[in-house]
């Protein structure tokens, strides 16, 4: 009778064992997802990610609650995540910049992290409204005649719009004072009190500012140039400065989340079918638009290609300015085709 009694204890274990481990997958998510934001408010990283956690908390069922934790160019939301259970209910809030992780010695590279890339706008190098400066050229020639004096904000060293504002200095042979803040919000506020010549940041982060009359933005750090409501039509930096062409090409912003590679596929599978549901809304086309954005909306297999060729190229372009902490050859990061 005691040995019935042990078997019958043992395969109520094993049945309650097997219910909890072969449904918990299909009960994700079954309490709060907290995503952690590796930039500060205001930023397009922040409105992006506030946006569609939003969204996908309908989808899921459960709050998804965004905390923002700026610092050490995004490495220290980027560890809190790394370091945090990888069970699905710890996300990072993240752009482009997390491909700089590795040359930036922040966090793990590319590689060990799956992407959710909703979108994301072109760059900009704008100026304060009362700038003596109206168009680059000004701006360049006075950089020409006063070498390191003209200074550029932008949301952190290293990272895409400081990168994005080197690539111009070296395609028009002049040298800019470069100041990185903690995002591209403070970035903004830094060239709105005039403590800063011009920033370099997106077109969706300063788009407001452009049409209150607050700022102007005098070229796109991209191939093609843009228009702008209460500015006009922007020029192309490539167009002016041709050697400035394959950074400003290759190099773009992207919004949107990652979790660490080794999440259950499952789990990865509910987030980004929310994540996918999310960049359908009828309400994110608009916020796109507003944003001066284009949809991307990858995740899975090709937004890991996306992300591991982008990674290659700000890798070693990073290294080319002078930026790189750690060589991306040594990171097992691959050089970039021409």
């Amino acid at each position: 009778m005691k040995k019935v009694c042990v078997m019958l204890l043992i395969l109520e274990m094993i049945v309650a064992w097997g219910f909890a481990g072969g449904k918990a997958e299909a009960k994700y998510p079954a309490k709060p997802i907290t995503v952690y934001i590796f930039s500060s408010q205001g930023g397009g990283t922040d409105v992006w990610v506030r946006h569609l956690a939003a969204l996908m908390e309908k989808d899921l069922g459960v709050s998804v609650l965004c905390h923002n934790l700026p610092g050490a160019n995004g490495g220290t939301a980027g560890m809190k995540v790394w370091n945090s259970p990888h069970d699905g209910y710890t996300v990072l809030g993240a752009s482009e910049t997390a491909l700089f992780f590795g040359v930036n010695d922040v966090s793990p590279t590319a590689k060990n992290w799956e992407f959710f890339i909703g979108g994301g706008s072109p760059g900009v190098i704008a100026v304060h409204k009362d700038s003596p400066y109206k168009t680059i050229q000004e701006l360049v020639q006075a950089a020409k005649e006063k070498p390191n004096t003209i200074k550029i904000s932008n949301s952190g060293r290293g990272k895409l719009w400081h990168i994005k504002a080197m690539q111009l200095e070296k395609g028009a042979e002049v040298q800019f004072q470069h100041v990185p803040y903690n995002g591209s919000a403070p970035a903004i506020t830094a060239l709105l009190s005039k403590e800063v010549d011009a920033v370099s940041c997106s077109a969706g982060e300063i788009a407001e500012y452009v049409r209150g009359g607050m700022a102007r933005p005098l070229v796109m750090t991209e191939t093609v140039e843009m228009f702008f409501e209460g500015a006009g039509q922007v020029p192309a930096g490539a167009a002016l400065y041709p050697k400035a062409t394959f950074g400003f090409k290759n190099l773009f912003q992207w919004l949107g989340f990652m979790m660490p590679a080794d999440t259950d596929k499952a789990v990865l599978e509910r987030f980004g079918k929310a994540f996918v549901k999310a960049m359908d809304d009828p309400s994110t086309l608009p916020f796109i638009q507003q944003q001066k954005a284009r949809k991307i909306a990858l995740w899975g297999k090709e937004a890991k290609e996306l992300a591991l060729n982008m990674e290659s190229i700000a890798s070693w372009v990073s290294k080319d300015l002078g930026l790189a902490k750690k060589d991306p050859e040594a990171l097992g990061i691959p050089k970039p085709k021409e």
